[in-house]
């Protein structure tokens, strides 16, 4: 793929949504940058908040499976768990456009890891900053070691988010070996995943990231997490579904028990 992602795209909407509102979890004022036209006019609509509860409605409505709520529920869950974490610097993998590093006020060292047309296409749209640095990588694959030689051995912040579900088995296996051999012991692993259950599943979700070209190649089963990640050097602390994470925000919302965030520490 030579462009940049659409799926990163869709993120970034609805996290530019969720900014609008007035019980919003969190706020992406950077995410309406990386959108086509059509979206941003929408955002800006959804200032207005009975049209901005519309067009939630509507993206619900169209997707019942809940990517919307998911997306926003694992954003707000992930800003928690990196808070807790209080790492020496941050990795972000598969980075998309996510923007903590520049609306979370404070962030170390921050190592973006993603495709370099996607880093470019973000690059263009908001500004470098000096504690945050691009490593173009395709996790697909090449080797995360080897992109990361002389990365510093501190304690890490890893978020994976939104990433796993389009690589293939290899490719997750690979980058958690290299993670346990370049980040420093008790770093923090943030990671999000699709249950092997849904793989394959005829719902919208999963026929819209067919339709751009971006389909779910790679799943878990929850009762396996631990002693997968137990077998490359990680303690599992906590495993949510997407609808979990957005019961435990109040939000009552579509959002989705396959989907799922987990976090552990590497020994």
């Amino acid at each position: 793929m030579h462009t940049a992602s659409r799926t990163a795209e869709h993120v970034a909407f609805f996290r530019a949504l969720e900014t609008r509102r007035r019980d919003r979890l969190f706020a992406d004022d950077h995410a309406i940058r990386f959108l086509s036209a059509r979206y941003r006019w929408l955002v800006r609509a959804a200032t207005v908040p009975l049209v901005g509860h519309g067009i939630a409605r509507l993206i619900d409505h169209r997707y019942p499976d809940g990517p919307r709520t998911s997306a926003v529920a694992r954003t707000r869950l992930i800003d928690d768990l990196l808070a807790e974490a209080r790492p020496d610097q941050v990795l972000l993998l598969g980075a998309g456009y996510d923007s903590r590093a520049h609306r979370i006020p404070g962030m170390p060292p921050t190592y973006e890891v993603d495709r370099a047309a996607t880093q470019q296409a973000k690059r263009q749209r908001v500004p470098d900053r000096a504690h945050v640095h691009y490593v173009p990588v395709d996790l697909g694959s090449e080797s995360l070691a080897a992109a990361l030689g002389g990365f510093p051995g501190k304690r890490t912040a890893v978020i994976w988010e939104g990433v796993t579900n389009y690589l293939t088995e290899r490719a997750v296996d690979a980058t958690l070996r290299d993670l346990t051999r370049i980040v420093a012991r008790g770093s923090t692993v943030i990671f999000t995943y699709v249950d092997r259950s849904a793989l394959g599943a005829d719902t919208p979700w999963h026929r819209e990231v067919e339709k751009v070209g971006e389909p779910w190649t790679f799943g878990l089963h929850p009762a396996d997490v631990p002693g997968y990640l137990a077998e490359r050097g990680l303690d599992l602390k906590g495993d949510l579904s997407a609808e979990e994470a957005a019961a435990r925000y109040h939000r009552d919302e579509p959002a989705a028990g396959f989907y799922r965030i987990a976090w552990a520490v590497v020994r």
